[in-house]
């Protein structure tokens, strides 16, 4: 019951970027840049005074994902959405969107709203 309840309560987040978030559409591809945190981007920041990203490019979900990241969707709008453009159960839905949400909000690059209330 009260897993139930903690997932009703996430399902109704909606995430969205990180005004500090740097990203950019590159045809059907998103690519994000992340802030290095390694000792050489250290180094280099020491020596430019520039901040250090790394940059990564999401494959063809991924990138349907963070375009819809954009706070006026909620997890569960946007799991139905990959339900219905790649034929995926509500399952398999949930449990990617979860897993790549919470990789993208560990890295820095969204956050949760909460949902509002009615």
């Amino acid at each position: 019951m009260e897993r139930e309840k903690e997932f009703r309560k996430f399902s109704q987040k909606r995430p969205r970027w990180l005004e500090n978030a740097r990203w950019q559409n590159s045809g059907d591809k998103v690519i994000v840049k992340v802030s290095r945190s390694d000792w050489i981007a250290s180094l280099l920041r020491r020596i430019t005074s520039r901040t250090v990203y790394r940059q990564i490019e999401l494959d063809e979900i991924g990138s349907f994902v963070w375009n819809l990241c954009d706070g006026s969707h909620t997890v569960a709008d946007i799991a139905e959405a990959l339900q219905k453009r790649y034929q995926l159960s509500r399952r398999e839905a949930f449990a990617s969107l979860a897993e790549f949400l919470s990789q993208l909000q560990r890295k820095g690059l969204i956050n949760f709203e909460e949902a509002k209330e009615k």
